[in-house]
């Protein structure tokens, strides 16, 4: 089968190979991926910014789709046909992850999904919503379940409640429609016009931009009138936690699921008690919560916002492309 590999540091490393086609063993099943989607954290695994995998060569990318071909002894849930993705923590099945459930993470410590063919065992798998093509189901592992964990999991958003979602990266968009779907209002910032312009199509109420709103924090809350906003998605980190606490109403969550702004919580104690508010490290999210997830795209018809698709040749270009920040929505490589 076709594949690709990552067998040293640098994108220049991922290299297409041949390998022997898998069988599934019991329990488990043979899948043909059909489209693999990326994610910043994929360009920092194969640039070694992130946390190395521990053995080299790895099959890079966490996110895939694709049909169920073949299935070994004793899977009772799925079948040939089923079309289906990868969990991002194959071994996390529900609740707090108290013991090595987070130790496998796909596309890192285990091999991912740029490739034709992948045996997953029949519970490391979650049926995709029925209308997805498998570019579009490709897109939600990562990305979609951390903005459902941030959201419903973590923050359990009502109709009504108002979402504060930082930016337009792909984790923000999923939770600029997630947040819309759950019946909230979804105010948006960002640094680009044209992405917030964007982000108004995808349903944002309001819309910030911070170069020419430095307190954006208080400009949120004041279209809340003055109340605060029940939830703030942080993705920035050291530079944007102080507006975020500015933003929050007493006893709102913030949800952390990223640092693109800075990796230390730069914050005043004094800020955390005088909001009472509730701070989350969000990292991805458990098999229970991604069929939640599944099962609720499926109900509300959501599609997700793809940038641009890339053909298994150009595998290399497309991991490049996440780095310069340029795209609103998805990346994908078809396989």
């Amino acid at each position: 089968m076709k594949a690709y590999e990552l067998a040293q540091f640098g994108i220049e490393h991922v290299q297409r190979v041949l390998m022997d086609d898998p069988t599934p063993g019991p329990g488990q099943v043979l899948v043909k991926l059909n489209a693999a989607s990326i994610n910043y954290r994929d360009y920092m695994i194969c640039m070694g910014q992130f946390a190395p995998p521990e053995d080299l060569p790895i099959v890079p990318l966490s996110d895939g789709a694709g049909e169920v071909v073949a299935v070994g002894d004793g899977v009772t849930g799925l079948g040939i046909g089923d079309h289906v993705s990868p969990l991002f923590f194959p071994r996390w099945m529900s609740g707090d992850a108290l013991g090595d459930e987070r130790a496998v993470s796909t596309g890192c410590e285990v091999d991912g999904c740029l490739r034709e063919y992948g045996v997953f065992d029949e519970q490391g798998v979650v049926k995709c919503a029925s209308h997805l093509t498998d570019e579009q189901a490709a897109c939600f592992p990562c990305a979609g379940l951390t903005a459902w964990n941030a959201l419903v999991t973590t923050s359990d958003v009502q109709p009504g409640d108002s979402v504060l979602v930082l930016g337009t990266g792909s984790v923000s968009i999923f939770t600029v429609q997630f947040a819309k779907a759950l019946g909230a209002r979804v105010i948006v910032t960002s640094s680009s016009d044209e992405k917030l312009k964007r982000a108004k199509t995808l349903g944002a109420d309001d819309v910030i931009n911070y170069r020419d709103t430095s307190e954006w924090g208080l400009a949120a809350k004041e279209l809340t009138a003055g109340r605060g906003v029940d939830v703030v998605v942080e993705v920035g980190g050291t530079s944007t936690l102080g507006q975020s606490f500015k933003a929050i109403r007493r006893g709102g969550h913030i949800p952390i699921i990223g640092a693109l702004a800075g990796e230390k919580m730069d914050m005043l104690v004094y800020d955390l008690i005088g909001t009472n508010a509730h701070v989350h490290g969000i990292s991805v999210g458990n098999r229970h919560d991604c069929q939640a997830m599944m099962d609720f795209v499926d109900q509300h018809g959501i599609t997700p916002v793809i940038d641009q698709t890339y053909g298994f040749d150009e595998a290399a270009d497309a991991i490049r492309a996440i780095d310069k920040g340029a795209h609103v929505g998805k990346l994908i490589i078809t396989i």
